[in-house]
Parts: structure tokens; C-alpha cells; sequence
């Protein structure tokens, strides 16, 4: 009986509350918050999947905190001019044509896999005493003793001139600027990687790279992160919390909307239990929610967006902002987002009215009116609280 009470509420609610009316139970608001929470659930679950996060190898900043994994000899590191940890890399010659350094004794990356490494980042600076800009910028990516992949990389070095620049690359087949070696370097085994910037011999000078921040990128869905579960069960508690707040909000403002017109409103808690039912429609909106999310794109955030270091939060917040303009934004089932929300708050509105009407045996005009003055003073509430 309450279960169809429930769900008649939503297809058939005159009805439905003519019977309601007659026996209220709070079984049914608390069936309804059970239903709720399920289904929150499950949209929390569809609406996490869409995350797709770049986390970082190493952690902590380990390549260019030390310099016994660099070659040539003459690297150092510098604890001055660094931008993230304790220390950068560097590299300096003295009236020369190029600088460069190269890691080695990383370990495996497999660069290939669907699971596998999808980009490098690092910061950079170069120094030229001219401030001539290179001839050439080089990355390459070793596979095993000198077998390697090549890429340019002088775009990404522009902003990079005695100062720190951010660069990121594509790593793996799909990015076809790389240029593999004559002996058939291969994706899923990169064991290392060199960065040299060569100026024309007209240009000779003091050259000094430098390079910090370094990593490899993969990513991975926000499902399978520890970060998850803490942000599911924090969700479904902030549901519970604003259930039993807003119904408890709401019946609370009928009552003086009704004593305040100048009608008797009944007993509150006779009141208080035949409004919970109308939330019943709450299950509807977290389903079609719960719908359009699984319609829309999956978003990559890099490693610099969701775990900026510190300085860069506006930048960061730029680039999350861009992502979601670039990928949600553009979509039908986000822009059904306020036009579904205005549907919701009129059915609100109207089951309440439907409600009143019923319980205190008001017109349906004064129903109507009693209904739309509480929900709108319960919308402002709701929003000076944050729930």
C-alpha cells in the first residue's frame, strides 16, 4: 500500500493523496528518502565515471631533486631558481652550440598500453647570454640503450627564455610528430629521455638549461581512486542531511503560510508527513539526472588542473573551466539542466498545492497560492544555506 502510495504520487497524485490524506504514514517520506539514497548512489556513481584524472610518475618531484640520474657530468642542481620542491636541474657550457641533458635508470614506461603513459611534462628554462632563441629544441624518448624517439619541441620552449615555461607533450603512437630511430624503438618499454636545444654556429655563446617538475602522465578513472569513496559517502550523508533538512524546512513554512493567511493549519505533525510524499518526485529528478550525465563526454583534467602546485590555483581553475566550456557545455543534456529544473520546481509546487488541498480542504486556488509562497520562501532558505 505505501509503496503504491508512493509511486502514485508521481503518476497519478490527486488520487494518490486523496488516500494519503486518509491514513498518513511516515512510512512512506521514509521509503522515499530510502529510494533517494539509492538512486543518488547509482547517479553518483554514473557522474564520477566521467572523470578521467592524470596522475603523475614520479611523485614528489624526484627526478630533479638529485642529479645521479642525469648525464653529462657537468649537471647540477640548483636550490635558487626552482619551481616546485627543493631544487631544479641544470646544465651550463661555456661559448657553445648546444646544451642538453639526459635521465637514464628511470625504470620501464609503457607508453603503448590503453592504460599506459599519455604524455611527459616538465618546466623549463634556457638561458642563451644573446637571448638568441635555438635553432633546434629536441626531446627524445629512449627505448633501451640508444634506440629512441624524436620530437621538436621548439614551440613549446617559446616562453621559456631566462624564465620558467610549462610544457607538456602527447607520448605514444597516436601523436605522429615523434620520429623513431632507424632501430625500431618500441612504446611500451621508454626507459629514458634527453631534452637539447642547439643554436647555429654564428651563436656560440654561455648556454645554461634548466629543468624541473618532470613527469610522466596516465590516467585513470576517479573510480578507481582512494579519493572516490570518501567523496561518495560525504554525498550520500550531504543527501541524507539535505532530505531531512529541506522536508523538515518545508512543512515548517506551510504551517506559517498557512496560519498567517488566517487558516487553521492542523496538527504539524499530521502536515509534516503528507508533504514528505511529495518529494517523491526527487527520485524522478535524480534519475534524469542520472540519464543525461551518462549521455555527456568523458573529462581528462591533467595533473596541473586538479592538483595544482602552489601559485598556480587560478590557473588551474581557468583550465578546469575551459574543459567543461570546451566538452559540457556545448551539449543538449546540459543545457536541459535549468529548463528541467524549472519543470521540477513546478512540479514541486503543484503536488503541494494537490496536498494542501486535500488535507485542509482549501480551494485550489488558495492551495495553489499557499503552495507557491512557501516553496519560493523555501528555494531562498534552501540557497542562504546551502543545501
Amino acid at each position: 500500500m505505501v509503496v503504491h502510495e508512493v509511486f502514485g504520487v508521481v503518476y497519478s497524485p490527486v488520487k494518490a493523496f486523496e488516500e494519503i490524506v486518509k491514513n498518513p504514514t511516515i512510512k512512506g517520506p521514509l521509503l522515499i528518502f530510502l529510494l533517494i539514497l539509492l538512486a543518488t548512489a547509482g547517479a553518483q556513481y554514473v557522474s564520477a565515471s566521467k572523470f578521467v584524472l592524470e596522475t603523475g610518475t614520479p611523485q614528489g618531484d624526484e627526478w630533479t631533486e638529485s642529479t645521479s640520474l642525469w648525464t653529462p657530468d657537468g649537471v647540477s642542481t640548483d636550490d635558487a631558481d626552482k619551481f616546485v620542491g627543493n631544487y631544479s636541474v641544470t646544465s651550463s657550457v661555456t661559448n657553445d652550440t648546444h646544451v642538453w641533458m639526459k635521465l637514464i635508470d628511470i625504470g620501464t614506461f609503457d607508453c603503448l598500453a590503453d592504460k599506459g603513459y599519455k604524455g611527459l611534462s616538465f618546466r623549463i628554462k634556457w638561458i642563451h647570454q644573446n637571448n638568441t632563441f635555438p635553432a633546434n629544441a629536441t626531446l627524445r624518448l629512449f627505448s633501451n640503450d640508444n634506440r629512441y624517439f624524436e620530437l621538436d619541441i621548439n614551440d613549446k620552449i617559446a616562453n621559456s627564455s631566462n624564465t620558467w615555461g610549462n610544457a607538456t607533450v602527447d607520448i605514444g603512437p597516436t601523436n605522429l610528430n615523434w620520429r623513431p630511430s632507424v632501430d625500431s624503438p618500441n612504446w611500451g618499454n621508454i626507459t629514458g629521455l634527453e631534452l637539447e636545444l642547439a643554436w647555429l654556429a654564428s651563436d656560440a655563446a654561455n648556454l645554461t638549461m634548466k629543468i624541473d617538475d618532470l613527469y610522466f602522465g596516465k590516467h585513470v578513472s576517479y573510480l578507481t581512486l582512494g579519493a572516490f569513496t570518501g567523496w561518495f559517502v560525504d554525498s550520500l550523508t550531504f543527501t541524507a542531511f539535505r532530505f531531512f533538512l529541506g522536508w523538515s524546512l518545508y512543512a515548517i513554512l506551510l504551517l506559517l503560510i498557512i496560519k498567517l493567511s488566517g487558516n487553521k493549519a492542523g496538527p504539524w505533525s499530521v502536515l509534516f508527513i503528507v508533504i514528505g510524499y511529495t518529494f517523491s518526485i526527487n527520485i524522478v529528478q535524480v534519475l534524469v539526472d542520472a540519464f543525461r550525465f551518462s549521455t555527456l563526454p568523458t573529462l581528462v583534467f591533467p595533473l596541473k588542473a586538479w592538483n595544482p602546485i602552489v601559485g598556480e590555483e587560478g590557473l588551474a581553475s581557468k583550465l578546469i573551466d575551459d574543459i567543461y566550456q570546451t566538452s559540457w557545455y556545448p551539449t543538449l543534456a546540459y543545457k536541459l539542466t535549468m529548463p528541467l529544473t524549472f519543470v521540477f520546481i513546478v512540479w514541486a509546487i503543484a503536488l503541494s498545492a494537490i496536498a494542501i488541498h486535500f488535507l485542509r480542504e482549501f480551494t485550489w486556488k488558495k492551495a495553489a497560492g499557499i503552495s507557491i509562497a512557501a516553496y519560493f520562501i523555501y528555494l531562498f532558505v534552501r540557497g542562504f544555506l546551502g543545501i
